[in-house]
Protein backbone atom coordinates (compact mmCIF):
# COMPACT_ATOMS: atom_id res chain seq x y z
CA UNK A 1 0.00 0.00 0.00
CA UNK A 2 1.54 3.41 -1.07
CA UNK A 3 2.23 5.61 1.68
CA UNK A 4 -0.55 8.68 2.08
CA UNK A 5 1.09 12.18 1.07
CA UNK A 6 2.48 14.56 3.70
CA UNK A 7 1.91 17.58 1.95
CA UNK A 8 -1.58 19.06 0.89
CA UNK A 9 -1.91 22.11 -1.00
CA UNK A 10 -5.27 22.93 -1.69
CA UNK A 11 -6.36 26.56 -3.63
CA UNK A 12 -9.14 27.95 -5.38
CA UNK A 13 -11.93 30.23 -4.65
CA UNK A 14 -14.52 27.42 -3.23
CA UNK A 15 -13.79 28.06 0.46
CA UNK A 16 -17.30 25.84 1.15
CA UNK A 17 -15.36 22.98 -1.05
CA UNK A 18 -12.16 22.86 0.92
CA UNK A 19 -14.08 23.27 4.49
CA UNK A 20 -15.62 19.88 3.57
CA UNK A 21 -12.64 18.19 2.44
CA UNK A 22 -10.64 19.21 5.31
CA UNK A 23 -13.26 17.37 7.67
CA UNK A 24 -12.93 14.31 5.45
CA UNK A 25 -9.62 14.40 6.16
CA UNK A 26 -9.96 14.51 9.65
CA UNK A 27 -12.18 12.22 10.01
CA UNK A 28 -9.38 9.72 8.45
CA UNK A 29 -7.23 10.27 11.58
CA UNK A 30 -10.15 7.81 13.48
CA UNK A 31 -11.91 8.30 16.90
CA UNK A 32 -12.97 12.07 16.66
CA UNK A 33 -11.99 12.46 20.06
CA UNK A 34 -8.70 11.36 19.41
CA UNK A 35 -8.45 13.25 16.21
CA UNK A 36 -9.56 16.33 17.62
CA UNK A 37 -6.19 16.36 19.58
CA UNK A 38 -4.33 15.75 16.22
CA UNK A 39 -5.55 18.69 14.16
CA UNK A 40 -3.61 22.02 14.40
CA UNK A 41 -5.42 25.00 12.06
CA UNK A 42 -2.60 27.87 12.03
CA UNK A 43 -2.56 31.39 9.81
CA UNK A 44 0.51 31.94 8.27
CA UNK A 45 0.62 35.88 8.94
CA UNK A 46 0.91 34.84 12.67
CA UNK A 47 3.50 32.42 12.90
CA UNK A 48 7.27 31.67 12.81
CA UNK A 49 9.20 29.17 10.59
CA UNK A 50 10.58 27.56 13.89
CA UNK A 51 7.23 27.71 15.21
CA UNK A 52 5.82 26.04 12.62
CA UNK A 53 8.60 23.30 12.43
CA UNK A 54 7.73 22.45 15.93
CA UNK A 55 4.07 22.06 15.31
CA UNK A 56 4.81 19.98 12.37
CA UNK A 57 7.76 17.68 14.32
CA UNK A 58 5.54 16.72 16.87
CA UNK A 59 4.12 13.16 17.48
CA UNK A 60 0.65 12.47 17.04
CA UNK A 61 -1.20 11.68 20.45
CA UNK A 62 -2.69 7.89 20.14
CA UNK A 63 -2.95 8.39 16.66
CA UNK A 64 -1.37 7.24 13.61
CA UNK A 65 -0.91 10.80 12.38
CA UNK A 66 -1.76 14.41 13.02
CA UNK A 67 -2.92 16.92 11.02
CA UNK A 68 -1.64 20.72 10.56
CA UNK A 69 -3.61 23.10 8.42
CA UNK A 70 -1.68 25.91 7.15
CA UNK A 71 -3.61 29.35 6.15
CA UNK A 72 -2.75 31.15 3.32
CA UNK A 73 1.25 30.16 3.13
CA UNK A 74 2.16 31.53 0.00
CA UNK A 75 2.50 35.16 1.13
CA UNK A 76 4.11 34.20 4.05
CA UNK A 77 6.80 32.04 3.11
CA UNK A 78 7.23 32.78 -0.59
CA UNK A 79 9.88 35.59 -0.14
CA UNK A 80 13.70 35.44 -0.46
CA UNK A 81 15.35 33.14 1.32
CA UNK A 82 12.42 32.45 3.64
CA UNK A 83 10.89 30.23 0.40
CA UNK A 84 14.11 28.27 0.63
CA UNK A 85 13.46 27.08 4.19
CA UNK A 86 9.77 26.61 3.96
CA UNK A 87 11.26 24.57 0.56
CA UNK A 88 13.14 22.56 3.29
CA UNK A 89 10.75 21.97 5.75
CA UNK A 90 8.09 20.27 3.48
CA UNK A 91 10.73 17.58 2.05
CA UNK A 92 11.60 17.14 6.01
CA UNK A 93 8.55 16.43 7.20
CA UNK A 94 8.05 13.34 9.05
CA UNK A 95 5.26 10.78 7.50
CA UNK A 96 3.01 10.83 10.65
CA UNK A 97 2.46 14.73 9.53
CA UNK A 98 -0.13 15.80 7.21
CA UNK A 99 0.71 19.28 6.29
CA UNK A 100 -2.32 20.77 4.35
CA UNK A 101 -1.50 24.11 2.73
CA UNK A 102 -4.44 26.30 1.95
CA UNK A 103 -4.62 29.01 -0.46
CA UNK A 104 -8.01 30.21 -1.05
CA UNK A 105 -7.23 31.62 -4.25
CA UNK A 106 -6.36 29.70 -7.74
CA UNK A 107 -2.64 29.69 -7.63
CA UNK A 108 -1.00 29.91 -11.68
CA UNK A 109 0.71 26.92 -13.29
CA UNK A 110 3.80 28.57 -12.72
CA UNK A 111 3.46 29.33 -9.07
CA UNK A 112 6.53 28.18 -6.85
CA UNK A 113 3.85 26.24 -4.22
CA UNK A 114 2.96 24.34 -7.49
CA UNK A 115 6.30 24.13 -8.83
CA UNK A 116 7.54 22.46 -5.49
CA UNK A 117 4.11 20.05 -5.58
CA UNK A 118 5.27 18.97 -9.06
CA UNK A 119 8.66 17.80 -7.93
CA UNK A 120 7.82 16.52 -4.95
CA UNK A 121 5.44 13.85 -6.90
CA UNK A 122 3.25 11.24 -4.41
CA UNK A 123 4.90 13.13 -0.92
CA UNK A 124 1.97 16.05 -2.26
CA UNK A 125 -1.44 15.99 -3.27
CA UNK A 126 -2.69 18.58 -5.16
CA UNK A 127 -6.19 19.90 -5.67
CA UNK A 128 -7.84 23.09 -7.26
CA UNK A 129 -11.48 24.22 -5.79
CA UNK A 130 -12.81 26.29 -8.65
CA UNK A 131 -16.19 27.81 -7.79
CA UNK A 132 -18.80 26.01 -9.87
CA UNK A 133 -21.06 27.62 -11.95
CA UNK A 134 -24.20 27.14 -14.21
CA UNK A 135 -23.88 23.35 -15.88
CA UNK A 136 -21.42 22.43 -13.51
CA UNK A 137 -23.01 23.72 -10.55
CA UNK A 138 -26.50 21.98 -11.78
CA UNK A 139 -24.50 18.55 -12.09
CA UNK A 140 -22.70 19.03 -8.77
CA UNK A 141 -26.14 19.46 -6.93
CA UNK A 142 -27.25 16.74 -9.12
CA UNK A 143 -24.79 14.27 -6.85
CA UNK A 144 -25.01 15.81 -3.86
CA UNK A 145 -28.69 15.10 -3.66
CA UNK A 146 -27.93 11.32 -5.07
CA UNK A 147 -25.26 11.45 -2.11
CA UNK A 148 -27.42 12.60 0.45
CA UNK A 149 -29.86 9.88 -0.37
CA UNK A 150 -32.14 12.08 -2.64
CA UNK A 151 -32.84 12.89 -6.53
CA UNK A 152 -33.56 16.25 -8.35
CA UNK A 153 -34.89 16.51 -11.62
CA UNK A 154 -31.89 17.81 -14.78
CA UNK A 155 -34.82 21.12 -14.78
CA UNK A 156 -34.79 21.30 -10.94
CA UNK A 157 -30.95 21.27 -10.48
CA UNK A 158 -30.74 23.81 -13.25
CA UNK A 159 -33.57 26.55 -11.74
CA UNK A 160 -31.62 26.06 -8.13
CA UNK A 161 -28.59 26.86 -9.93
CA UNK A 162 -29.46 29.85 -11.59
CA UNK A 163 -30.81 31.04 -8.09
CA UNK A 164 -27.72 30.18 -5.85
CA UNK A 165 -24.99 31.64 -8.34
CA UNK A 166 -21.58 30.17 -7.34
CA UNK A 167 -22.26 29.85 -3.59
CA UNK A 168 -21.80 26.62 -3.21
CA UNK A 169 -22.70 26.92 0.62
CA UNK A 170 -26.18 27.81 0.00
CA UNK A 171 -26.74 25.65 -2.69
CA UNK A 172 -25.59 22.30 -0.29
CA UNK A 173 -28.31 23.99 2.43
CA UNK A 174 -30.98 24.66 -0.16
CA UNK A 175 -30.39 21.01 -1.02
CA UNK A 176 -31.04 19.65 2.28
CA UNK A 177 -34.20 21.79 2.56
CA UNK A 178 -35.42 20.42 -0.54
CA UNK A 179 -34.78 16.72 0.40
CA UNK A 180 -36.67 17.29 3.38
CA UNK A 181 -39.46 19.02 1.64
CA UNK A 182 -40.05 16.33 -0.74
CA UNK A 183 -39.53 13.56 2.09
CA UNK A 184 -36.52 11.74 -0.25
CA UNK A 185 -39.70 10.00 -2.12
CA UNK A 186 -39.84 11.54 -5.02
CA UNK A 187 -37.65 13.99 -7.40
CA UNK A 188 -37.15 17.85 -6.03
CA UNK A 189 -39.01 19.38 -9.28
CA UNK A 190 -38.88 22.75 -10.60
CA UNK A 191 -41.96 23.93 -8.63
CA UNK A 192 -40.18 22.82 -5.30
CA UNK A 193 -37.66 24.59 -5.89
CA UNK A 194 -39.65 27.89 -6.73
CA UNK A 195 -41.48 27.77 -3.77
CA UNK A 196 -38.81 27.18 -1.10
CA UNK A 197 -35.87 28.91 -2.47
CA UNK A 198 -35.04 32.48 -1.76
CA UNK A 199 -32.36 33.43 -4.64
CA UNK A 200 -28.76 35.16 -3.28
CA UNK A 201 -29.84 37.65 -6.07
CA UNK A 202 -33.28 38.12 -4.89
CA UNK A 203 -32.17 41.23 -1.45
CA UNK A 204 -30.61 43.11 -4.44
CA UNK A 205 -33.87 42.32 -7.05
CA UNK A 206 -36.07 43.57 -3.81
CA UNK A 207 -33.83 46.88 -2.96
CA UNK A 208 -34.40 48.17 -6.77
CA UNK A 209 -37.86 47.22 -6.88
CA UNK A 210 -37.77 49.88 -3.89
CA UNK A 211 -35.64 52.07 -5.14
CA UNK A 212 -38.01 51.95 -8.26
CA UNK A 213 -41.19 52.95 -5.92
CA UNK A 214 -39.49 55.38 -4.68
CA UNK A 215 -38.62 56.86 -7.73
CA UNK A 216 -35.06 56.93 -6.67
CA UNK A 217 -33.04 56.54 -10.40
CA UNK A 218 -29.39 56.76 -9.20
CA UNK A 219 -30.17 53.86 -6.56
CA UNK A 220 -32.20 51.98 -8.83
CA UNK A 221 -29.61 52.19 -11.54
CA UNK A 222 -26.68 51.51 -9.12
CA UNK A 223 -28.31 48.12 -7.50
CA UNK A 224 -29.12 47.18 -11.41
CA UNK A 225 -25.57 47.33 -12.03
CA UNK A 226 -23.87 45.91 -9.31
CA UNK A 227 -26.20 42.46 -10.37
CA UNK A 228 -24.90 42.98 -14.07
CA UNK A 229 -21.12 43.24 -12.53
CA UNK A 230 -22.17 39.56 -11.09
CA UNK A 231 -23.69 37.99 -13.76
CA UNK A 232 -25.35 38.42 -17.30
CA UNK A 233 -28.18 40.34 -18.12
CA UNK A 234 -30.69 37.92 -19.35
CA UNK A 235 -30.94 36.07 -15.90
CA UNK A 236 -32.04 39.02 -13.80
CA UNK A 237 -34.19 40.27 -17.00
CA UNK A 238 -35.85 37.30 -15.99
CA UNK A 239 -36.02 37.87 -12.31
CA UNK A 240 -37.20 41.57 -12.83
CA UNK A 241 -40.02 40.20 -15.09
CA UNK A 242 -40.71 37.69 -12.43
CA UNK A 243 -40.89 39.83 -9.90
CA UNK A 244 -43.31 42.37 -11.25
CA UNK A 245 -45.82 39.52 -12.09
CA UNK A 246 -45.73 38.69 -8.36
CA UNK A 247 -46.13 42.52 -7.62
CA UNK A 248 -49.36 42.61 -10.14
CA UNK A 249 -50.60 39.23 -8.79
CA UNK A 250 -50.17 40.16 -5.22
CA UNK A 251 -51.73 43.82 -5.75
CA UNK A 252 -54.65 42.05 -7.49
CA UNK A 253 -55.14 40.30 -4.24
CA UNK A 254 -54.96 42.49 -1.46
CA UNK A 255 -57.70 44.80 -3.48
CA UNK A 256 -59.75 41.45 -2.83
CA UNK A 257 -58.83 41.89 0.35
CA UNK A 258 -56.49 39.22 0.96
CA UNK A 259 -53.67 39.59 3.79
CA UNK A 260 -49.82 38.68 3.65
CA UNK A 261 -50.43 35.00 4.54
CA UNK A 262 -53.25 34.90 2.16
CA UNK A 263 -50.42 36.36 -0.61
CA UNK A 264 -48.01 33.76 0.57
CA UNK A 265 -50.00 31.04 0.30
CA UNK A 266 -51.57 31.52 -2.80
CA UNK A 267 -48.72 32.36 -4.79
CA UNK A 268 -47.00 29.45 -2.76
CA UNK A 269 -44.50 31.80 -2.23
CA UNK A 270 -41.30 31.51 0.48
CA UNK A 271 -42.64 33.27 3.87
CA UNK A 272 -39.87 36.17 3.56
CA UNK A 273 -40.37 36.46 -0.23
CA UNK A 274 -43.82 36.71 0.32
CA UNK A 275 -43.78 39.07 3.03
CA UNK A 276 -41.50 41.45 1.16
CA UNK A 277 -44.02 40.93 -2.30
CA UNK A 278 -46.72 41.59 -0.35
CA UNK A 279 -45.27 45.15 1.16
CA UNK A 280 -43.88 46.46 -1.68
CA UNK A 281 -47.00 46.04 -3.93
CA UNK A 282 -48.81 48.09 -1.64
CA UNK A 283 -47.15 50.94 -2.91
CA UNK A 284 -47.82 50.81 -6.21
CA UNK A 285 -51.63 50.83 -8.10
CA UNK A 286 -52.85 47.82 -9.74
CA UNK A 287 -52.69 49.85 -13.71
CA UNK A 288 -49.26 50.76 -13.18
CA UNK A 289 -48.17 47.02 -12.39
CA UNK A 290 -49.95 46.04 -15.13
CA UNK A 291 -48.46 48.63 -17.76
CA UNK A 292 -45.16 48.11 -15.93
CA UNK A 293 -45.39 44.23 -16.51
CA UNK A 294 -46.43 44.76 -20.09
CA UNK A 295 -43.95 46.74 -21.03
CA UNK A 296 -41.28 44.66 -19.60
CA UNK A 297 -42.71 41.46 -21.69
CA UNK A 298 -42.37 44.05 -25.18
CA UNK A 299 -38.68 44.67 -23.72
CA UNK A 300 -38.26 40.78 -23.51
CA UNK A 301 -39.49 40.17 -26.89
CA UNK A 302 -36.90 42.56 -28.32
CA UNK A 303 -34.14 41.09 -26.33
CA UNK A 304 -35.22 37.41 -27.38
CA UNK A 305 -35.52 38.86 -30.91
CA UNK A 306 -32.27 39.99 -30.93
CA UNK A 307 -33.45 44.00 -31.38
CA UNK A 308 -31.82 44.93 -28.11
CA UNK A 309 -28.91 44.14 -25.41
CA UNK A 310 -30.17 42.77 -22.29
CA UNK A 311 -28.35 45.38 -20.27
CA UNK A 312 -29.46 47.88 -22.78
CA UNK A 313 -33.13 47.08 -22.43
CA UNK A 314 -32.34 46.97 -18.64
CA UNK A 315 -30.83 50.21 -18.59
CA UNK A 316 -34.01 51.82 -20.28
CA UNK A 317 -36.89 50.12 -17.82
CA UNK A 318 -35.34 51.67 -15.06
CA UNK A 319 -34.46 55.10 -16.45
CA UNK A 320 -38.21 55.87 -18.02
CA UNK A 321 -39.70 53.91 -14.65
CA UNK A 322 -37.92 56.52 -12.19
CA UNK A 323 -38.58 59.83 -14.83
CA UNK A 324 -41.98 58.66 -15.51
CA UNK A 325 -45.07 61.11 -13.82
CA UNK A 326 -47.50 58.86 -11.37
CA UNK A 327 -45.35 55.37 -11.89
CA UNK A 328 -46.20 54.82 -8.16
CA UNK A 329 -49.05 54.92 -5.44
Amino acid sequence: MANPPVVYLLHGEDEFAIARFLTDLEAKLGDPAIASLNVTRLEAEGITLEELRAVTSAMPILAHRRMVVLSRPGARFGQGGMREKFITLLDKLPPSTALVLVEEKTLPEKDWLRAWAAAAGGRCYVRLFPLLKGPDMAKWIQDQARFLGGQFTPRAAALLSSLVGEDARQAYQEIQKLLVYVNFKRAVEPEDVDNLTVPVSQGDIFAMVDALGNQDGRAAMGMLHRLLAEQDALPIFGMVVRQFRLLVLARDLLERGRKVADVTRELKLHPYVGGKVTAQARRFSLPVLETVYHRLLELDEAVKSGMMEGNIALDTFVARFTTQPGSSR
